[in-house]
């Protein structure tokens, strides 16, 4: 899919009220570890948004990454909804309906939290029914050597005074280099349902019956925060999560307390232009940094624990 083609297409069929500026910004990361290693990074950013003559908005991206990756967005959005082509979430119309959260969502890496592919999107909402649909092409997010498996997403979710119950469809799967998340042929019913500090959902795949069930409070005491967490899936495995936040004067802290991991706790300190953080993994591991904030310019000094590494990044933002 031509992205370029495609946003020059929208743009020559609608009336323009007037000539759109354009936004540009990127930036520039240099990191040395204590392996030797030096790598440079650059990105590069133009950004466009315009109300047109008829009263709707478009808009326009395109990032430059290092290398020869690239992506860019074109969107529409009016009283209809709002229109997406080029770089999209890989299961956005999917997510968007999987209300009881029984589907996890789709990344590409163990260490990402999400996925891009190219293709089209559409969400709109009338009287309280929210729908969603996406057709993911068969291109890759970069546009060039890698593919996807061409699928089809379609989700719609109703709101009843406070409970949302949804439905959502996928043809295939989102992102064929997944880590985890939509597969093919996959359906989500669900609901959720908040009162006060307190917000329940449940749900059910197609997908080897799976199923989950969770409640979570929400409470916050002066400058300490709570979220506690239970919940149980379809093959009976029962998770509990308990996260304390406190932050005053500069000073965050948080600890989680999560079954079958260690307990995490992490400190951060602010003053002025420099923040130090210090946290203990649930794996055992020790991570600590210090950044330097030089007006668009930062400089950080890091220790990553788990892959016994030390680094030294600056990075210049415009």
């Amino acid at each position: 899919m031509n992205k370029s083609i495609i946003a020059l297409a929208i743009a020559a069929a609608l009336p323009v009220a007037a000539q759109a500026d354009a936004t540009l910004s990127g930036s520039v990361t240099t990191k040395y570890s204590n392996s030797g290693v030096i790598d440079t990074d650059a990105a590069l950013s133009i950004a466009s948004s315009e109300v047109l003559a008829n009263g709707m908005t478009a808009t326009a991206s395109f990032t430059i990454l290092g290398g020869s990756t690239n992506s860019g967005t074109a969107t529409l959005a009016g009283d209809f909804g709002t229109l997406t082509v080029g770089n999209i979430d890989a299961d956005g119309a999917f997510q968007a309906g999987d209300s009881g959260s029984v589907v996890a969502n789709t990344t590409e890496g163990a260490s990402t939290t999400a996925s891009t592919v190219n293709g089209i999107h559409y969400a709109g909402e009338l009287a309280g029914l929210a729908v969603a649909a996406q057709a993911n092409a068969s291109t890759g997010a970069a546009g060039g050597a890698a593919t996807e498996t061409k699928s089809t997403q379609v989700s719609a979710t109703y709101d009843f005074n406070g409970l949302t119950v949804g439905y959502a469809y996928a043809s295939a799967v989102a992102d064929d280099a997944a880590n985890a998340g939509v597969t093919a042929a996959q359906t989500a019913f669900g609901a959720a349902y908040s009162f006060g500090d307190l917000s329940v959902t449940a749900g059910k795949s197609s997908v080897a019956n799976e199923a989950a069930l969770a409640a979570t409070y929400t409470t916050t005491l002066d400058a300490i925060g709570f979220t506690a967490t239970m919940s149980k899936s379809g093959a009976g495995v029962n998770s509990h999560k308990l996260v304390a936040t406190y932050s005053l004067d500069g000073v965050a802290l948080t600890a989680t307390s999560e079954k079958g991991k260690q307990m995490a706790v992490s400190a951060s300190y602010t003053s002025g232009d420099l923040t130090v953080t210090a946290s203990r993994l649930n794996n055992g591991s020790t991570d600590a940094s210090a950044a330097l904030a030089m007006g668009n310019a930062t400089l950080t000094a890091a220790r990553d624990g788990s892959a016994d590494a030390t680094s030294l990044t600056y990075k210049v933002s415009f």
